[in-house]
């Protein structure tokens, strides 16, 4: 659920950055870099976590991804406080919950 909610919200950050951009700028190319970013880590999880733990090769990388995407949400969060940005920390929060004891430790 945690994955489809960050993975759902970053299509929606992605659709909405040419809404917010009426040209390509530095600015609007960071916008959706940060939306690619988020579906990028919400499909992994997707992919990676499940009813059982998970021991591919790649899961010790997801599992600290999660961790590192949530502490630059929290910043995220003290710069644009925005009822959207609370959501998405919502869903990275019950990723890496989840991919804390779903995913190989290294």
């Amino acid at each position: 659920m945690s994955s489809a909610t960050v993975s759902l919200a970053a299509l929606v950050h992605c659709a909405v950055t040419p809404m917010m951009y009426s040209r390509l700028s530095p600015n609007a190319v960071w916008f959706l870099g940060t939306g690619l970013g988020l579906l990028l880590l919400g499909t992994l999880n997707w992919a990676h976590v499940g009813v059982e733990p998970c021991d591919m090769p790649t899961a010790p990388i997801i599992r600290w991804a999660n961790v590192l995407f949530l502490v630059f949400a929290f910043a995220a969060v003290a710069a644009v406080n925005e009822p959207q940005a609370w959501v998405v920390v919502a869903g990275l929060m019950g990723q890496t919950v989840a991919g804390w004891f779903t995913l190989r430790r290294a």
